[in-house]
């Protein structure tokens, strides 16, 4: 069975290629970091206009790697949210064009789904299991007691730690994406030579906030000369991305005293951080698995075995499902 996942929820246009033994045929993905770089973040105008441009090109791509044509495709898996509108938009309606052409099954995929199954794609998963997504959209603690049954217990009330990171960055000088610029810094850096609080929500112990570090950051910086910065650069990086990693290792350990799991699934663009895997590592006593390589970032190799699983156990969806900026995941039974 051959499956294509259609992936555009913000700037990155992605199509994959699997079969139903979770063999990856084809994984192609066009990123739009260049020009967004400029703006220093996403223009959703401008990463829509550019879904337009490559969607096409791309799944056709994902084809010719993978020696198949249109007519081999079993079932068309396409992100329908959370994500920007108009990049959504781009992905579902051609995948709904795909599917009516052809006479092939469709099935919605919810981002977040994609991106708690992305580490089983290369490995052997056991339940129950923790997922923590940490991405630059969303940083969230999914429980996963069974296969199919997905329960949020806890995530971040304003920023997710990869806008956080970007912001940062922005502060000091950091071109946009920062995040894996800031962990080459940090590196070098010496992560107890600026203190940074560490945040909390009231009455919300398995929450997490990182909009306070922001502020916390300005007052550093308002200390620091010029040439003070540019030598402490390194430390400050190693710093602050201790204290976003350390309030999230902390919330872990917080949340599997309470939700026993066999082992945490780390997933989403950040889980690419060495500093924040190795972290997790140290500070709870079960197995940490991420995805393989590249599977962190948004792809659409995940939203394929994602959408496959949903399909097996539900079937195919109408063509009039409709794409969502914001959107609750749903659990569903597995027989």
């Amino acid at each position: 069975m051959f499956i294509v996942g259609i992936e555009t929820s913000c700037d990155d246009t992605a199509a994959s290629i699997i079969n139903e033994k979770k063999e990856v045929m084809a994984s192609i993905l066009s990123s739009q970091t260049s020009f967004h770089a400029k703006y220093g973040g996403i223009v959703p105008e401008i990463a829509s206009r550019k879904h337009l441009e490559l969607i096409s090109h791309v799944c056709q791509e994902a084809l010719q790697t993978s020696c198949l044509r249109w007519t081999d495709i079993d079932l068309i898996c396409v992100t329908k949210g959370p994500g920007l509108v108009g990049s959504l938009l781009v992905g579902v309606e051609y995948a709904k064009a795909l599917s009516l052409a052809l006479n092939t099954p469709i099935k919605g995929v919810h981002h977040i789904e994609g991106h708690l199954l992305s580490p089983s794609l290369t490995q052997t998963i056991t339940y129950p299991y923790m997922g923590l997504i940490v991405s630059g959209g969303h940083t969230e603690f999914v429980h996963v007691p069974k296969a199919g049954i997905y329960q949020i217990v806890g995530s971040t009330v304003d920023d997710a730690c990869g806008e956080s990171l970007d912001k940062f960055g922005k502060s000091i000088g950091i071109p946009y994406p920062a995040g894996p610029i800031i962990e080459q810094y940090a590196a070098r850096g010496e992560d107890t030579k600026f203190s940074f609080p560490l945040p909390s929500v009231r009455h919300r112990p398995y929450d997490m906030s990182f909009s306070g570090l922001k502020t916390a950051v300005l007052h550093v910086l308002q200390k620091l000369s010029p040439n003070e910065l540019e030598n402490e650069i390194w430390s400050l990086c190693a710093s602050y991305q201790r204290a976003l990693f350390y309030h999230i290792t902390t919330t872990a350990q917080k949340i599997l005293a309470s939700y026993p799991s066999t082992m945490v699934l780390l997933s989403g663009g950040v889980s690419a951080n060495q500093t924040l895997f190795s972290m997790l590592q140290l500070s709870i006593d079960i197995p940490v698995l991420k995805p393989g390589k590249g599977l962190s970032t948004d792809n659409a190799a995940m939203i394929a075995w994602a959408g496959y699983l949903r399909y097996m156990a539900e079937g195919s969806d109408s063509l009039n499902f409709e794409v969502q900026s914001s959107l609750e995941l749903e659990s569903y039974a597995v027989e």
